[in-house]
């Protein structure tokens, strides 16, 4: 990591902000009984949120057999999700004449031709489910009528063997609306309700239960906010749904956030991209180099707070993994309603942030300075 870091002061400087958090989360993750402690505190928080067992399973640690060194969870089934997601569209590949290699090498041509889109655009996590009890519906008045053949006539010397037939089921569909759904809601309330949250929340730190319910098993990376850094976040995701530019610039200034020009603009997209899409729509036809070294050239940013780093790395992280499903999100898109949500719960309401009430309220910033 102090290579990484060496490097990147001298040739990219950018990113030493985010390497700064990830050296601190790091030092958290070489204790499996913390991650013990972890998983029983999301746990609690999942259930009061009347997300496990409902829609998510959290394994329990089994506390008598783990160490500093080992970590003894209970058994749930079912493989990783993104294992999972591409077991489903090798099957469809193969019962549609194509393969999985050839899906996946054409959804690149298409990204690398017309850029990430915005959000997911497909049929709804409703539809599918419509469509897929549609199809139950469909065996059950062919099965019952198969059922009625095989004890009928099915049943006549010589000939009723040849007559009986298997019975027949449907393929049904993976609802991966509703996963992305599932995934979104619980890690907006893990951040802003809880400020307790899987900071690396890629794809094989889930299961895919038999039942189509997500496990979530790893919570080795997990970071903890502070009530005002909650607070933050929920202005910021409020903003971002809102787009409330003047708001999201206030809270940035006042949380430390300083630039060799001071322009707004840049400003605006390095949090869009940072913390909620990189659809074209926001790389205007860039990738992610030549993105960053644009902003970087207009106005490069000299002070910024690391506080909710670690926010933008979960972000990022289920932005990929739900791009790799086929399923690009807003973050926003979500995490804008349940932001406003909480801020109600906390007594104060978006509409009620003024200058004052942000410097009120203002996360104590852990400043790292970038030189370019």
């Amino acid at each position: 990591m102090k290579t990484i870091r060496s490097f990147c002061e001298i040739l990219a400087p950018e990113n030493v902000c985010s390497l700064s958090a990830l050296e601190n989360q790091n030092a958290t993750e070489l204790d499996y009984r913390i991650e013990a402690k972890n998983l029983k505190e999301v746990s609690t928080n999942m259930k009061n949120s009347g997300f496990f067992p409902k829609e998510v399973v959290i394994p329990q640690p089994i506390d008598e057999l783990s160490t500093k060194r080992l970590l003894v969870m209970e058994l749930i089934p079912g493989p990783k999700l993104n294992d999972g997601v591409r077991s489903y569209f090798s099957e469809w590949a193969k019962a549609n004449g194509t393969t999985l290699e050839a899906l996946e090498t054409e959804a690149k041509r298409k990204l690398e031709e017309e850029g990430i889109p915005s959000k997911y655009d497909g049929p709804s996590a409703t539809q599918i489910e419509r469509y897929k009890k549609l199809l139950k519906f469909r065996d059950a008045v062919v099965n019952t009528s198969i059922s009625v053949c095989n004890g009928t006539i099915g049943q006549l010397p010589l000939i009723g063997s040849k007559l009986r037939k298997d019975y027949s089921y449907a393929s049904l569909p993976l609802n991966l609306p509703r996963l992305v759904d599932v995934l979104m809601r619980v890690h907006g309330y893990q951040l802003m309700k809880y400020g307790c949250f899987n900071a690396d929340p890629h794809g094989g730190n889930f299961l895919l239960l038999p039942d189509s319910r997500i496990g979530l098993i790893d919570y080795g990376a997990t970071k903890r906010l502070t009530r005002n850094e909650r607070l933050a976040a929920c202005l910021m995701f409020a903003a971002l749904h809102r787009n409330d530019d003047d708001m999201l610039w206030e809270l940035s200034v006042i949380g430390g956030y300083k630039s060799k020009n001071n322009r707004k603009d840049v400003l605006m997209k390095l949090l869009r991209f940072s913390y909620d899409s990189w659809g074209k729509d926001v790389m205007e036809g860039k990738n992610i180099q030549q993105f960053i070294d644009d902003l970087k050239s207009k106005d490069p940013w000299e002070e910024v707070a690391d506080n909710l780093v670690m926010a933008s790395f979960m972000s990022i992280r289920l932005r990929s993994l739900t791009l790799g499903m086929n399923h690009p999100v807003r973050c926003s898109d979500w995490w804008g309603a349940i932001a406003e949500e909480i801020l109600k719960e906390e007594g104060l309401p978006y509409e009620s942030w003024d200058h004052d009430q942000l410097i009120k309220y203002r996360a104590e910033p852990n400043m790292q300075k970038t030189k370019f």
